[in-house]
């Protein structure tokens, strides 16, 4: 299990009032698990309230026991990204806790690892449903609050997948590359009202769903070390590496920065 003491929340918060998220909200969906869990977990680090949303509720309480246990601030919502009305909830719940929505990562997603036409329609449906129509739904029941206050920061979990896939990944890829497509227009729908929107774009991370691709395998352990042999910084990324990054673009380090895409993936992606 990852060690979650590596984000050293006492260095974190001795630099809080760097990163000005004093006082700001927010929503982290898929917050249960790796790069969710880290990033609600840096983020109230660093002095944001955190409503953290995830459709497990057990793997969700725990993410913010953690949280609150440390001295910082997240309130638990069991969300279900593709239904509508469970978003809107949380939306809804995120702002009669905290009044205002300032950040939203929409992070949760999953994942299917299967030859095209292997692809039955539930599947592609439950797919797009979770990993597409949960980001647009996120974003819409959101910005309205955002532009009422000129003020926002969207970031979006895509993929290296939606640049350059691997067999059995088409239908993941399709979800990766539209989400990719859906920020850029957000981000120009919404600039003039100072609300930005932005990709991470993870690597390969050390999570429970690329364990899972590993597990799924003929020979877990000859899978990861072919995938690690692929990076050039020869390392899978940790949550927390991705969870840094997704900082910097909810920051006012990056104010100036909107519809583009930012890769934590070792090199990855360098060699073409």
């Amino acid at each position: 299990m990852w060690d979650l003491s590596r984000l050293s929340f006492e260095r974190c918060a001795k630099t809080a009032s760097m990163w000005n998220l004093e006082g700001r909200t927010a929503i982290v969906t898929g917050a249960g698990n790796g790069i969710g869990s880290a990033t609600a977990q840096l983020l109230a680090a660093v002095g944001a309230r955190v409503v953290a949303a995830d459709i497990e509720s057990a793997a969700l309480t725990a993410t913010c026991n953690r949280i609150n246990s440390a001295g910082h601030v997240a309130s638990p919502i069991t969300t279900d990204v593709s239904d509508a009305e469970s978003v809107q909830k949380m939306v809804d719940f995120a702002i009669r806790q905290f009044r205002t929505v300032d950040i939203l990562f929409a992070n949760a997603a999953i994942q299917l690892a299967k030859p095209a036409a292997e692809v039955s329609d539930a599947e592609w449906e439950h797919l797009f449903a979770v990993n597409l129509k949960g980001i647009f739904l996120c974003c819409r029941s959101i910005i309205p609050s955002m532009c009422s206050r000129k003020s926002g920061a969207i970031v979006i979990s895509a993929s290296g997948h939606a640049f350059a896939t691997y067999r059995g990944f088409s239908a993941y890829a399709a979800t990766k590359g539209a989400a990719v497509a859906f920020m850029r227009g957000l981000a120009l729908d919404y600039a003039v009202d100072g609300v930005r929107a932005n990709c991470i774009i993870p690597g390969a991370t050390d999570t429970r769903l690329l364990q899972r691709y590993f597990d799924e395998s003929p020979d877990p352990e000859a899978a990861r070390k072919a995938l690690v042999d692929q990076i050039p910084m020869r390392r899978l990324a940790s949550p927390e590496d991705v969870a840094k990054a997704v900082l910097f673009l909810a920051s006012d380090y990056a104010s100036y920065i909107t519809g583009t895409c930012l890769a934590v993936d070792g090199g990855l992606m360098a060699q073409g």
